[in-house]
């Protein structure tokens, strides 16, 4: 009888020991940084933002100076009656039929090429997180892959680089084949201010891209259903290059 129990107690230890490496597995898959994991992945590097084009001040060309000649004195000479005009009959518009529609065309959103826009939202996970995710599109909800998103998470110096369309998990979980996603706290839901801003597919000669959108601020709040803040940008000019 006493061998059976402690058959019986071992048995509980492995499937307790078995729960806890579950669980420790989960914990890493979600996020690979947590401090128990010895093998944590490097960080990914920060993404070289290029400086924002300004306008060049447009110089006004100055007019030449023009030479005014001095009227010489005339004699004067009294005007003439004039004979009093007649009215006459203005026309009325002829409708023309069938009406002619005319096309309305769409208007520009924004100065930059894209207009990202922020949705609050409860994370997929259904646990404490907080972060943000997106998605690119056009101006028919078709996904734009390829472009870069850069995320500034409070407490990590610089921005951090994420490519649309990038990663099948995301694409999935949010249903865009141009989705992203940024983990700021795998452990809370955390009140923060992370901004987020589109920037160009392929690099300038100097190694650095250039914005395609403004900054977005996400304000996350520290309850489940504002723990992701989900960024949707959508393109503004329909003659935007499509590469």
């Amino acid at each position: 009888m006493k061998r059976a129990t402690l058959f019986n107690l071992l048995s509980v230890l492995m499937l307790g020991l078995t729960g806890v490496l579950i669980v420790g597995y989960l914990a890493v898959l979600v996020n690979p940084w947590v401090f128990f994991n010895p093998f944590p992945p490097p960080r990914e590097p920060s993404l070289a933002l290029g400086p924002t084009p300004t306008p060049s001040p447009t110089a006004t060309p100055a007019l030449p100076p023009t030479w005014t000649p001095t009227p010489s004195p005339s004699p004067t000479i009294p005007p003439s009656p004039t004979p009093t005009r007649t009215p006459t009959l203005t026309p009325s518009p002829t409708p023309t039929w069938p009406p002619t529609p005319t096309p309305t065309p769409r208007v520009t959103r924004a100065p930059y090429p894209f207009t990202c826009e922020v949705e609050y939202r409860m994370n997929l996970y259904g646990i404490p997180w907080s972060g943000v995710a997106g998605k690119v599109q056009d101006l028919d909800g078709n996904p734009l892959p390829g472009y870069h998103v850069a995320v500034e998470c409070p407490g990590i110096g610089g921005a951090i680089d994420r490519v649309a369309g990038a990663d099948p998990r995301y694409n999935l979980m949010y249903e865009s084949e141009a989705a992203w996603e940024q983990c700021c706290d795998p452990t809370a839901y955390r009140q923060m201010e992370i901004r987020v801003r589109l920037y160009d597919k392929y690099p300038n000669p100097d190694g650095t891209y250039r914005p395609v959108s403004d900054v977005v601020i996400v304000q996350l709040g520290d309850w489940a259903t504002r723990s992701l803040g989900f960024v949707t940008c959508t393109l503004n000019w329909e003659e935007w290059r499509r590469r």
